[in-house]
């Protein structure tokens, strides 16, 4: 089940963004119901900029017509969206001519459009709820498999996030379409979304902040090395990011603390609210002398996404600090994810420089 979302402007005093949104039903009007909240609060902020969400999908506006599904989609569904944001869970799709399903055809798609003039932007999350029963049939385990074939794939891009349930995902998202509307408004950098937390001291790292960053700890010390405990991490992680507005003003605590997980939940932060002056601090976190092959990991994922939405006027230093980490991951070179993702960061930059140009 697929559907989607957009922004455009309509005219010279107004901007309507398309958030292309695909994946499961329910979830798809959770991302309904965000944007219309989203919506209210810009208009109530900020009414003179005239700004809205449009949410656009294929149960709403396309019609029946001569040809293959996946082909009226494409006839029908207007291309120039701003974002797309992917959704699956335990099901692929129904396959395509030329792709595992339409889900993944659409994917590809944004991605080709996205490398040619540097839009759309892409997310995609990926469900971590547990079934109510497994997989028994060689239809639905076939599914299942090409969900992970798919998820492996765009992790090693940077471009996945998890929810672990549907009751979670709309508060998961939110974080990440507010940051894609605001890189898409002239790349504004988003860290001057954030709004003071007068609850939060400097120094003060948020409880539930802390008691992940003691999870990662543990689940680091305790589990034996493998892809079982690489999920649990990155499942921490995902939470850490989804804390990031709350823990902002303990950047800096978080940063010089002793505690690896403590420096991983600065790490998320700085994916959730890229700053400049922060590139330096994630580029050190590739030297393997400092800092665990997962940490590193995450903090390519962060550069990267601080290539996606700092301003141009940064592009320099960071494509400095990405040659600098490519330097820093090689001394590692049995550990590739990191060197992947700095790869990624590079085409990340390319991409960027073509969309701007005229």
């Amino acid at each position: 089940m697929r559907g989607l979302n957009s922004l455009k402007a309509n005219d010279a005093h107004s901007q309507n963004f398309f958030v292309f949104s695909v994946g499961v039903m329910a979830e798809q009007q959770a991302v309904v119901a965000l944007t219309e909240e989203i919506n209210d609060v810009m208009a109530f902020l900020s009414p003179e900029l005239d700004i809205r969400l449009e949410v656009l999908r294929y149960q709403d506006d396309v019609y029946p017509d001569v040809g293959r599904p996946q082909d009226i989609v494409d006839r029908q569904i207007p291309q120039d969206f701003d974002i797309h944001l992917g959704i699956m869970w335990m099901r692929c799709g129904t396959p395509t001519a030329n792709a595992p399903s339409g889900t993944i055809h659409e994917f590809r798609q944004a991605t080709k459009r996205r490398e040619a003039t540097g839009r759309p932007i892409i997310m995609f999350y990926f469900s971590d709820e547990a079934p109510s029963s497994l997989p028994r049939t060689p239809e639905a385990i076939g599914q299942l498999a090409e969900v992970m074939k798919f998820r492996d794939e765009l992790a090693q891009i940077g471009l996945t996030m998890s929810y672990p349930d549907r009751a979670s995902f709309r508060e998961r998202v939110r974080g990440g379409l507010l940051r894609a509307v605001a890189d898409v408004l002239s790349r504004t950098p988003v860290a001057r979304l954030e709004r003071p937390n007068h609850n939060v001291s400097a120094l003060e790292v948020p409880p539930r902040m802390a008691e992940l960053a003691q999870s990662y700890d543990d689940v680091r010390d305790t589990m034996r090395p493998g892809a079982e405990r690489t999920q649990r991490m990155t499942a921490i992680f995902g939470n850490m990011v989804s804390e990031a507005p709350v823990a902002t003003k303990a950047l800096e605590t978080l940063k010089a603390s002793r505690s690896a997980g403590e420096r991983l939940a600065a790490v998320a932060i700085l994916r959730a609210f890229p700053r400049a002056e922060e590139i330096d601090w994630l580029t050190e976190r590739l030297n393997p002398d400092v800092e665990t092959p997962f940490v590193g990991y995450q903090a390519a994922t962060s550069i990267a996404q601080a290539v996606r939405s700092l301003p141009a006027e940064v592009d320099v230093k960071l494509e400095h600090a990405i040659d600098r980490a490519m330097v820093l991951a090689k001394r590692n070179p049995s550990d590739p994810p990191r060197i992947t993702m700095l790869e990624q960061a590079r085409r990340e930059l390319l991409i960027k420089r073509r969309g701007s140009q005229p």
